[in-house]
């Protein structure tokens, strides 16, 4: 009995020994199949692209999905040097080589964002002298006959006379004035030394574009007398003020006295389209 059940199991053993065999040879074949998709192939070419206008790290995450992806295979990037460097097959280089040529190109320019643009602005400073006296001064200007109207309703003098007019130009991006020069007081034998300086800000959304703001006015003068001896001073006058003023519209921004006179000094201003 014991020699029967030995038999037996030499059986079944000999019967199993093909099968295992064949799975073992199976396994195999498929290890095979899976370790030749990743052999380093004598046939790869190594090129070096130089990147002149993109970032060669950003490139790389696009060409990445190129290469054949076969163990060797390599695709590195030098910032520096602004290289691409690629070892593959040759016809994964000529697909890479052709995809760089469209990629690296010059970057759009950047819109600018649009400044906003203002007219030149003509500003004309009118000083007038106003005296008891007939005088004899340059007569004022047609201009001002309606200022000078308002202005004989208002102050106590007999005479106004133009002492000087100042014309200036410049540019809400400028925005500043500054003048200076010498007049002839109306008798002749005095002499006013002046100075005009004055900041215009720049409109922003919120204000009438018609309006003009002078965040400064400063108009100063200094009369003197010429004599025998020397220059004699006859006192200064000033004018500090700010105000804002329509295109077109004149202003009388202050008066100052000098001694027994008085110096008015009248402002308009004309945009230039």
């Amino acid at each position: 009995m014991l020699i029967k059940t030995t038999r037996l199991i030499a059986v079944i053993a000999c019967a199993l020994l093909p099968l295992s065999t064949t799975f073992a040879q199976q396994n195999q074949t498929q290890t095979r199949q899976t370790e030749s998709q990743w052999v380093d192939f004598s046939g790869f070419k190594g090129k070096i692209f130089d990147i002149k206008n993109r970032d060669p790290i950003e490139l790389i995450n696009i060409l990445q999905p190129l290469g054949s992806g076969f163990k060797g295979a390599i695709m590195k990037s030098n910032s520096e040097y602004k290289t691409i460097t690629v070892r593959d097959f040759p016809e994964n280089l000529a697909t890479i080589e052709e995809a760089i040529k469209r990629l690296d190109v010059p970057l759009p320019p950047k819109p600018q964002p649009l400044r906003p643009t203002y007219p030149d602005i003509e500003v004309f400073a009118y000083v007038l002298i106003a005296s008891n006296g007939e005088g004899d001064g340059a007569p004022s200007p047609p201009a001002l006959a309606d200022v000078i109207k308002q202005l004989q309703m208002t102050l106590n003098y007999k005479s106004y006379q133009l002492l000087t007019s100042i014309v200036q130009r410049t540019s809400f991006e400028n925005g500043s004035i500054d003048a200076n020069g010498t007049a002839d007081l109306p008798d002749k034998s005095l002499t006013g030394k002046y100075a005009l300086q004055i900041a215009i800000n720049t409109p922003g959304n919120r204000i009438d574009p018609s309006q003009i703001a002078l965040s400064r006015l400063l108009f100063q003068m200094e009369g003197f007398k010429e004599t025998s001896n020397g220059t004699r001073g006859l006192g200064e006058t000033k004018i500090n003020t700010k105000l804002q003023v329509r295109d077109g519209e004149k202003v009388v921004v202050g008066t100052s006295s000098l001694r027994d006179k008085a110096v008015i000094l009248v402002l308009t201003t004309r945009m230039l389209k």
